[in-house]
């Protein structure tokens, strides 16, 4: 998943920004289509997109805002003391054609300041994400094609086509998961094994099990580590790598986060 600095494509055709916002800017343009949640309060100033009236809301705080490629929105604000950012999700929905399995929409068009609970709910877990260290690779993919399919309903107001995956597949896609707990796994790897597109894979997973792949594989790796933290065998450092944390201090916050207990006090209560 490429982040602020890289170019996107590498990994999935998205990148990622959050970042505090130190002065305003009168115009902008993107030659990308992009969605930004804003965590901003403004003492006074005003946004318009293209023809319509000035925007003069004051509190952004939890707001949206869409702009498509090519669309420019020009504005102006006094920024309130206190700690104002955003985070935004860029995307070329050009290269998405294949992950949707379909058309991103052209319809959407720019909306400055909206709300939505599902697309605020995916942005506020990208801005956690861009917090950490090492993020992990499948749950950065998976949120990025979740975030642009409800960037797409949103804006269309209609869901996409419900997708499928064969018993058979999702018995491989399962058994590969058990099999390499211990290695990186990616959205690309499980797509893979399925047989799909990343983007058709990850919706027709959550829509086989009930669970987008990074909370099986997540379920899976935490339900090893109990194992292997009962037989007393293995330091907490080497189970994290066992079950493929690359950083054992993020395994210890995620388990004891999951699991109500950390994987020490786990480890006594089976003593």
């Amino acid at each position: 998943m490429p982040f602020a600095g890289t170019a996107p494509g590498e990994v999935l055709p998205l990148s990622m920004l959050c970042r505090p916002l130190a002065t305003p800017s009168n115009a902008w343009q993107s030659d990308l289509h992009f969605c930004a949640l804003h965590d901003i309060v403004l003492d006074d100033g005003g946004i318009r997109a293209g023809d319509a009236a000035e925007n003069n809301q004051k509190n952004l705080r939890d707001s949206l805002t869409y702009v498509p490629r090519g669309a420019a929105v020009q504005g102006w604000s006094q920024l309130s003391q206190r700690r104002n950012s955003y985070t935004a999700i860029y995307f070329d929905p050009a290269e998405l054609h294949e992950e949707l399995d379909q058309r991103f929409s052209t319809e959407l068009g720019l909306r400055v300041y909206f709300r939505d609970p599902e697309l605020l709910m995916y942005l506020r877990r990208f801005s956690t994400l861009l917090m950490q260290d090492e993020p992990d690779e499948l749950y950065a993919e998976t949120l990025g094609l979740m975030t642009v399919l409800q960037i797409q309903k949103a804006g269309a107001g209609k869901d996409l086509k419900r997708p499928g995956i064969s018993r058979r597949a999702l018995s491989r896609v399962l058994e590969y998961v058990d099999q390499n707990l211990e290695n990186q796994i990616g959205l690309d790897d499980l797509a893979a094994v399925a047989g799909l597109s990343r983007f058709h894979f990850n919706r027709a997973f959550k829509a086989e099990t009930g669970e987008t792949p990074y909370q099986y594989l997540l379920y899976r790796r935490l339900e090893k580590a109990r194992r292997l933290l009962g037989e007393d065998a293995l330091s907490v450092e080497q189970v994290a790598a066992a079950v493929g944390f690359r950083d054992a201090s993020y395994f210890r916050k995620t388990f004891k986060a999951r699991t109500g207990i950390s994987p020490l006090g786990l480890r006594k209560s089976a003593g």
